[in-house]
């Protein structure tokens, strides 16, 4: 298992860090947005992000089991659009897209809460509210998009054994729907227990 695990990454690195480069540019649009961005969107920015952080200060008790409705009914939503498009070609292309505008969307946040707050405030909202669970799920995406990728050039290579592959496609859906699920369990429960530990320095 360990072998494959090693061959199978080593097979795809190269998908994999196509992937990186497209989330950098993602966030890196982000930032130039952000920096871009006039005096009077920048305030509203700022009052929005500051009405969330005051919801956070004030708040006796999160509904947990809130969050991980809303996280997983949106994560999976999103997972289950991927697992189609990942192996359709015409599909591949929109599947990048959705990864840059997560990439983007997470990028824009944080760059947002740099922008407006202070650094105490922005490290602490930023590692307790947002890193952690939106990298599980990107990684689950980078997982899916290069697995279809793969099952798409056996298909279109007329390969034997394609039965094969699309189990092992399968499996590697299951793998990563648990990753998501994961991703929206970290966001609800641990997310959640870190900002109220740590709202007293927001």
């Amino acid at each position: 298992m360990r072998t494959y695990v090693k061959e199978y990454f080593n097979n795809n690195i190269t998908e994999y860090f196509k992937l990186l480069i497209i989330t950098i540019i993602g966030i890196v649009i982000a930032i130039i947005s952000i920096n871009n961005m006039s005096d009077a969107g920048r305030k509203e920015i700022k009052q929005i992000i500051n009405s969330k952080i005051d919801c956070v200060k004030n708040s006796q008790k999160i509904d947990k089991n809130m969050v991980f409705t809303r996280a997983i009914k949106n994560n999976i939503r999103e997972f289950i659009i991927i697992v189609f498009l990942a192996t359709t070609i015409i599909g591949i292309p929109i599947a990048y897209f959705c990864i840059i505008k997560k990439a983007f969307s997470v990028g824009y946040t944080i760059s947002a809460i740099f922008a407006t707050q202070s650094t105490k405030t922005s490290i602490i909202f930023i590692c307790c509210g947002l890193l952690f669970h939106n990298i599980i799920y990107l990684i689950s995406m980078f997982i899916i998009l290069v697995a279809g990728g793969n099952l798409l050039k056996k298909i279109m290579k007329n390969e034997s054994k394609i039965k094969l592959e699309v189990i092992r496609y399968l499996i590697i859906v299951g793998i990563t729907g648990i990753i998501v699920i994961m991703a929206s369990l970290i966001e609800a429960y641990f997310t959640t227990y870190f900002l109220n530990i740590f709202k007293k320095y927001l």
